[in-house]
C-alpha cells in the first residue's frame, strides 16, 4: 500500500513508494491511553489518546502551529483534524475492534482533538459504538495498531486504561498479548483489550 502525504500526517505516511514492507522498523512512535465509556452498564464508546514522540511532535508543530506560539489553538486542532484523519481512515485510525468476532471495519471517530502537553503532541479521538455491548454476554476485542508497522503503538506504562460511566465500577478491563493475530510477518504481537463485568 502507498503512502503519499505531504499535507497531514506527514512524516507519519510519508513513503516513497512500494509497500510498507520495505520499511524495518516504526518511524513514529506513540504511547496509547484508552478511556471506556459506560451507560447502564454498557460499553457505548471510547476514547483514545495518543501522545507522540519528539520527532514527530516537533515534525507537525512545523507544518500546523500557524502563530508559531508552541502551543496548539482551536483553529490548529481543526486543521490538524482535517489534514490528518482522511488519510488515518485509510489505515482504520489503528482502532480495531470486534464484537463477538464481528470485526467493527468501518468504526470512525466522531470527534478528534489536538493537544500539546509536557511538549509531546497529543491526538484524542472519541468512538461510539454501533450498539452498546454488554461485557457480561459479549466479548469485545480492541486492539491499537498500525499492523504496517510504520507507527509503533503501546499502551502507556501508567494508567492505560480508564473506565468511565454507570455502571463501569462493576467492571474492568484486562490486556493480553494476542499471538493468534500477530503481524509484520508474525514479529510484532498485539496487545489486546477486554472488558469483563459482574
Amino acid at each position: 500500500m502507498n503512502r503519499f502525504v505531504l499535507s497531514g500526517f506527514a512524516a507519519l505516511l510519508l513513503m516513497t513508494g512500494g509497500s510498507a514492507t520495505a520499511v524495518a522498523h516504526p518511524h513514529v512512535f506513540i504511547d496509547n491511553r484508552v478511556v471506556l465509556h459506560f451507560e447502564g452498564g454498557k460499553l457505548v464508546g471510547f476514547r483514545t489518546d495518543w501522545r507522540f514522540d519528539e520527532i514527530f511532535t516537533e515534525d507537525m508543530m512545523l507544518h500546523y502551529d500557524a502563530d508559531a506560539d508552541g502551543a496548539i489553538s482551536a483553529a490548529e486542532s481543526a486543521a490538524m483534524g482535517e489534514g490528518t484523519l482522511p488519510n488515518l481512515a485509510s489505515f482504520r485510525y489503528f482502532t480495531h475492534v470486534s464484537v463477538d468476532g464481528t470485526d467493527y471495519r468501518d468504526l470512525a471517530p466522531s470527534a478528534f482533538a489536538a493537544r500539546k502537553q509536557e511538549g509531546a503532541l497529543h491526538f484524542e479521538l472519541t468512538f461510539t459504538l454501533p450498539a452498546p455491548v454488554d461485557p457480561r454476554t459479549q466479548a469485545l476485542r480492541l486492539e491499537i495498531s498500525d499492523r504496517e508497522y510504520y507507527v509503533e503503538v503501546l499502551l502507556a506504562a501508567d494508567n492505560p486504561i480508564a473506565l468511565e460511566g454507570a455502571g463501569s465500577d462493576r467492571c474492568e478491563a484486562v490486556v493480553r498479548d494476542d499471538p493468534a493475530n500477530a503481524y509484520y510477518g508474525g514479529f510484532v504481537i498485539p496487545q489486546a483489550i477486554s472488558v469483563s463485568c459482574q
